[in-house]
């Protein structure tokens, strides 16, 4: 995907201080408002709270299963766990396990390698299938961690800086480099990976996605009557972030239900 968020003026000293108003105005990423013209009906449907319903929720009714996965949040009373079904992209449904139960994953791994080498001795059948199942649980696990230590934290700690910077958007908030590696990215992958996930949930068109992320961006850059524009990029930043802290706790449930087997 080509970045469409790119300040790439030269003339910038990126040591200097930098302020979130000045990184949330249309001119600092040179993009024009009739690009982001929508009708003034459409602006309530980017609402945040309107996004979060479809990314997160603990009911029993799941999301759109297709790219939804879920865990049992019990760290408030182990004795009342409720399900939490978390929107995922594309990706993300094929990098974590998917299944509650990770035994799953090792079965799968043992029923392929014995049909596809069958052996008469028990014995080597027995440890074909034990080898393979520990190759799937380490691969799968490999990949998880990764994915949150390189990924879902690191994109936790920018949305902080940036939620912090919204409660004196004046303020200088760190150096001119910082603010716009951080926003730059938000804007470029962490929104896109929220419209991604949906447009899967909500079974939008192409149509309804690009909808979507102009009337979304028409909000964060044009909409500015006392300010709003910086609440509502506060807002949606609340959301991702509770999107992702729950994506963190779904690849921790994974990563721990896998190593309780690998240890077992």
């Amino acid at each position: 995907m080509s970045e469409k968020f790119n300040n790439s003026a030269t003339d910038i000293d990126l040591n200097s201080p930098n302020s979130i108003s000045r990184a949330l105005k249309p001119e600092y990423w040179d993009i024009a408002e009739e690009d982001y013209r929508v009708n003034p009906e459409n602006l309530p449907y980017a609402d945040p709270d309107k996004y979060a319903a479809r990314l997160y929720n603990f009911k029993a009714a799941p999301l759109n299963k297709k790219f939804s996965l879920s865990y049992y949040d019990d760290h408030i009373d182990p004795r009342q766990q409720r399900l939490v079904n978390v929107a995922v992209t594309p990706l993300e449904y094929n990098l974590i396990l998917r299944s509650l139960n990770p035994r799953a994953l090792g079965n799968i791994a043992i029923s392929r390698t014995l049909t596809a080498q069958p052996l008469d001795n028990p014995d080597d059948r027995f440890a074909a299938g034990e080898r393979a199942a520990i190759y799937a649980y380490e691969n799968k696990l490999g990949a998880m961690i990764d994915y949150r230590e390189g990924s879902i934290i690191p994109d936790i700690k920018k949305i902080n800086r940036l939620i912090e910077a919204t409660k004196y958007p004046g303020l200088a908030r760190g150096r001119e480099m910082r603010m716009r590696l951080d926003m730059g990215w938000i804007l470029n992958h962490v929104i896109e990976d929220m419209f991604s996930a949906l447009k899967s949930q909500k079974n939008w068109t192409d149509e309804q996605q690009d909808l979507a992320r102009t009337t979304t961006f028409r909000r964060i850059f044009f909409e500015t009557e006392d300010n709003q524009h910086i609440t509502y990029f506060r807002n949606l930043m609340g959301v991702n972030r509770s999107w992702l802290l729950r994506k963190q706790a779904l690849v921790n449930d994974r990563v721990n239900s896998i190593n309780r087997i690998i240890n077992d």
